[in-house]
């Protein structure tokens, strides 16, 4: 079949034909029509076909007509409003008197190719200079390619900008010709924000990127892919002397992007309870909830200051960036997207619920509002002591429904389903007790003995009291969603029969010989644990919840060897540095539950993923700092040069069990700078207690976030992006005192989309830098 193919057929409006685009129209000649395979081949003759009056045509001309409009009317309908303000953006734009010239993408293809266009005249506050190098980070390519969703074409690149000043504005005080100067990815704010006013600019909502940003005029920010820049000066850097233009230049975005993160994060039922324990603290509190049933009694028993229906998107929209914090206490798989939106800049989001699957982490709102995502889990017995006595004194009590021993398989079903409000809390056992082999003294409990998690009668022993042991009679055990979680078996590791229970209360009935906070008739408590080893650093901090050898209450195995059983039974033996002494103001009943939910909301080496443009930057930085650093990476053909050239300490290949699992809880941080999509959990597991992973890569689709290794470490997960003016003079002046200059290879102007098609693929090592002075032609 023979095809007629119109070239060159410019069909876009002519305020935009700056782009050129080439939109090829391909149309079949009808007379050579191969009727034997048209959809109409049943006609005999053409002239049927074609004949004017034929229902036949009429469907044709129809169907050529819907065809032309579904590929350029409707399309152009839907992009009208970004038409209109590309076209004012246009004629703003041909007002300005500096004649520039670029080069640009023009559509997602990435491709780029040379742009006129004009600047602005300097103003009484500008600094223009003439460009003599840009790097290539791959952000750009991200804008490029549209992969965020809102590019606006054509884009000139580039926010890693050096060059010699030539002409400064009439109140410029900072700079004069002859200077040299950097900018990097901003060259506006609105310079009165909170933000603004603590020098981070940075996080200013009104921040004006240097390229695909609306500016103050109206027009278009255009990169550094071009000859000339004109920016304000308080978003001009001053460039030190001894610092080269061209190896510097990718410092004013990955050199400020690893620094910022590490001078920041300092790498140099619990939810009504939580409420509680937030309005005795002072806090303002704003109660999050996807349905609006318990708005009213939110308000006027709780006491909170506000109420937001999470599924009202107008109420999320309304309180975007208006929290300080956030204690995530839901335990089932949920959206964390919504709720990191919430947050003003540098805010936390903590989680302390367990979802049995990992969440879905976007991490680019980590990185645009260096917003911290992290897991805390219970806290020491010092700190658990503290949480008691002030919740004692603040009358500090969380909801309870009492409810009899037969009654627990019925709770839990309703626990299953969200049916209580808000926790459960069982009675005393009044079942009797048989002789054990291994122990003397003789117990009774409630126990699960698969995953159904139905609960029925065991009997067994517990040991005899030691000299520092302390036994007690248990009168109430609160019931925590976490018991479920263990009687399902929902993280792959309980032990059947499981006795669950860690909000345990009672009447102390015995003490050892060396004991000496308690005696007989005292009321106690047990929580989340019941040893530790008493000599890492985690207990020595009393932080025995992170020790690596804590014995937990139940599901787990105790010195003696044997399986430790909770705290739904009868009697518990305990040694005393884990026995909580009770206020005599706090009922035993009610208070049970702060021994978890209450602790839960009350206590609140590096190592660089990715040897590339932003991870050796970091080694770098990580280094003047005086930090041990291991370099994390997924193959070892950069161990030698990780090693030998950047002098890093130690080199960790991600892929080998063995390697990963020696290192697991050694580093104090991780600055993870891949960009691709990839777990995250094998990282969380290199971390010690406290420790950060901080996200300044930019994946282009959320990652698997594991919540549950988050709280048993109190670890975080946070993004961080560039950094403040103020900061990044800093960084620049610290980089040029130590000497810190990423590697980079220099290229010509028309080597760009070579350079592109290599960045993509991970050719480059380990930064592109564009010769703008010598190369960039008119």
């Amino acid at each position: 079949m023979r095809k007629v193919t119109i070239e060159n057929l410019k069909l876009y409006p002519q305020s935009i034909n700056k782009t050129n685009k080439v939109i090829p129209l391909q149309l079949f000649e009808l007379s050579n029509l191969h009727l034997s395979t048209h959809p109409f081949s049943k006609m005999s003759k053409i002239s049927e076909l074609i004949n004017p009056n034929s229902p036949q045509m009429y469907i044709i001309i129809l169907t050529f007509f819907i065809a032309i409009a579904l590929y350029y009317i409707i399309p152009s309908f839907f992009s009208s409003k970004k038409i209109k303000e590309k076209q004012l953006s246009t004629m703003l734009e041909n007002q300005h008197p500096v004649k520039a010239i670029g080069w640009a993408a023009r559509d997602p293809s990435a491709v780029l190719s040379p742009l006129k266009f004009s600047r602005r005249a300097t103003r009484e506050r500008d600094v223009q200079f003439k460009v003599l190098y840009c790097g290539i980070c791959h952000t750009d390519l991200h804008f490029m390619k549209n992969e965020l969703g809102f590019t606006t074409y054509p884009i000139v690149p580039g926010h890693e900008i050096v060059g010699v000043v030539t002409q400064v504005g009439s109140k410029v005080k900072k700079f004069k010709v002859g200077d040299k100067v950097g900018v990097g990815c901003m060259v506006a704010s609105c310079r009165e924000c909170g933000q603004c006013v603590d020098d981070l600019e940075n996080y200013c909502t009104k921040s004006i990127p240097t390229y695909n940003g609306v500016d103050t005029d109206g027009t278009i920010t255009y990169g550094g892919y071009s000859n000339i820049m004109v920016a304000d000066e308080h978003f001009i850097i001053r460039w030190p002397e001894t610092m080269p233009l061209d190896i510097g230049a990718p410092l004013l975005c990955a050199g400020i992007t690893t620094y910022s993160a590490m001078k920041y994060y300092g790498l140099n039922e619990p939810g009504h309870v939580a409420v509680r324990f937030a309005k005795a603290f002072g806090v303002k509190v704003t109660v999050i909830s996807t349905s609006i049933n318990k708005k009213a009694e939110a308000i006027e028993r709780f006491g909170v200051d506000s109420f937001i229906v999470s599924r009202d998107s107008k109420q999320m929209q309304a309180a975007i960036g208006t929290l300080d914090g956030i204690i995530d206490t839901v335990a089932a798989v949920h959206p964390i997207e919504p709720l990191i939106t919430l947050l003003k800049p540098h805010g936390k989001l903590v989680l302390i619920g367990v979802p049995d699957k990992p969440l879905e982490l976007p991490v680019f709102p980590l990185l645009t509002g260096r917003k911290v995502v992290a897991g805390s889990l219970i806290g020491g017995i010092k700190e658990t002591q503290e949480m008691i006595d002030f919740a004692a004194e603040h009358n500090i009590l969380p909801d309870v429904e009492v409810i009899s021993m037969d009654y627990v398989n019925k709770a839990m079903e309703r626990l299953a389903k969200g049916d209580v409000k808000y926790r459960f809390k069982k009675k005393k056992s009044h079942v009797s007790t048989m002789l054990e082999k291994q122990h003397p003294v003789k117990a009774i409990g409630w126990a699960s003995w698969d995953p159904s998690a139905v609960l029925s009668p065991l009997k067994f022993s517990r040991r005899a009291t030691r000299e520092r042991d302390v036994q007690f009679k248990v009168l109430y055990c609160g019931i925590c969603h976490t018991d479920l979680h263990f009687m399902k078996n929902e993280l792959g590791f309980t032990t059947y029969p499981i006795v669950p229970g860690h909000e345990i209360v009672g009447v102390v009935t015995q003490v050892g010989s060396k004991v000496k906070k308690f005696k007989v008739g005292d009321k106690v408590g047990v929580g989340c644990m019941v040893n530790s080893c008493g000599e890492c650093d985690q207990c020595v901090d009393d932080l025995e919840n992170y020790c690596t050898k804590a014995i937990f209450t139940y599901d787990s195995v105790d010195t003696d060897g044997t399986v430790t059983y909770g705290g739904y039974s009868n009697i518990m033996v305990v040694d005393e540095h884990f026995i909580i002494r009770w206020p005599e103001s706090m009922p035993l009943d009610i208070g049970a539950p702060l021994l978890c939910a209450g602790i839960t909301t009350y206590s609140l080496h590096l190592g660089v993923v990715g040897l590339g443009g932003l991870g050796h930057v970091a080694v770098r930085f990580a280094k003047a700092f005086g930090m041990k650093v291991t370099v994390i990476s997924t193959s070892i053909n950069k161990k030698a040069e990780a090693i030998q050239y950047f002098g890093v300490d130690s080199f960790i290949v991600s892929r080998e069990p063995k390697e990963m699992q020696a290192a697991a809880g050694t580093l104090d941080g991780i600055i993870d700078t891949v960009a691709a999509v990839h777990p995250i959990e094998p990282l969380i597991s290199l971390l010690k207690p406290h420790g950060k992973l901080v996200m300044v890569g930019l994946p282009d689709k959320p990652l698997e976030l594991p919540v549950f290794p988050l709280l048993v470490g109190r670890k975080m997960v946070a993004g961080s992006s560039i950094g403040g003016v103020k900061e990044t003079q800093e960084m620049i002046d610290f980089a040029a005192e130590h000497n810190i200059l990423p590697d980079v290879e220099v290229i010509p102007m028309g080597y760009v989309n070579k350079a592109m098609e290599r960045l993509a693929k991970g050719d480059v090592k380990y930064r592109f830098v564009i010769d703008i002075g010598k190369t960039l032609k008119a």
